[in-house]
């Protein structure tokens, strides 16, 4: 499986309008593709009125077809056109593929989204470490999670989703990485299979 997601960042003076715009071209572009669509607005750890959009797909080809549908639509190539002055700069496209860990049916509400790039020539140890830590904090706080590779992009980029209906769960795992001796030494373990300073946090909440 592969997660595929599409980021842009909103224009200050258009941030509503944004937030409108993007759930209702992911609607337009699920029904034409026949792939569930979801809209995510960035909370912390990424610039005021980033936006994303993501779906899940069992290949690249599987994915391509999808894409396929999009470009010939002329509904959906006009209705992309009309929205595209809400934001400013390039979209920056990722694709993940999920190495460990079991999707719920529909996405949660929060996910805690950290990445990371693996050291040079401890890819086969990062990995072996990642899905013992994803299956473990899954396992711990009773969220579903997963962990995945970068398909593009950083060669050695990684990556973990946590995910929580609710703000108060949110709260509630914070307290527990921060007060959990099992938690610390784990990462302590971890710590020189990827690179010092390359590790990010975001909270992503999903708008649809």
């Amino acid at each position: 499986m592969y997660v595929f997601s599409r980021t842009r960042l909103a224009r200050p003076e258009r941030m509503l309008d944004a937030m409108q715009s993007s759930v209702e071209i992911a609607q337009k572009a699920s029904e034409i593709s026949g792939i569930g669509i979801y809209v995510w607005s960035a909370r912390f750890g990424a610039p005021l009125g980033t936006m994303s959009w993501s779906c899940r797909v069992d290949s690249q080809a599987d994915f391509h077809t999808a894409g396929e549908k999009l470009t010939v639509d002329p509904s959906y190539l006009e209705m992309a056109q009309a929205l595209s002055d809400h934001y400013q700069g390039p979209a920056e496209d990722a694709l993940m593929r999920v190495v460990s860990g079991t999707p719920s049916d529909s996405p949660s509400k929060f996910y805690m989204v950290t990445t990371a790039a693996m050291a040079g020539g401890r890819y086969t140890e990062a990995v072996a470490w990642s899905v013992g830590m994803q299956e473990y904090v899954s396992d711990a706080l009773g969220r579903p999670g997963m962990f995945g590779t970068r398909t593009y992009g950083g060669f050695a980029d990684v990556g973990w989703l946590l995910g929580f209906e609710s703000m108060a769960e949110v709260d509630e795992a914070a307290d527990w990485e921060a007060s959990t001796t099992e938690y610390h030494e784990r990462l302590a373990a971890g710590s020189d299979l990827f690179i010092d300073g390359s590790g990010h946090q975001m909270l992503i909440e999903r708008l649809n």
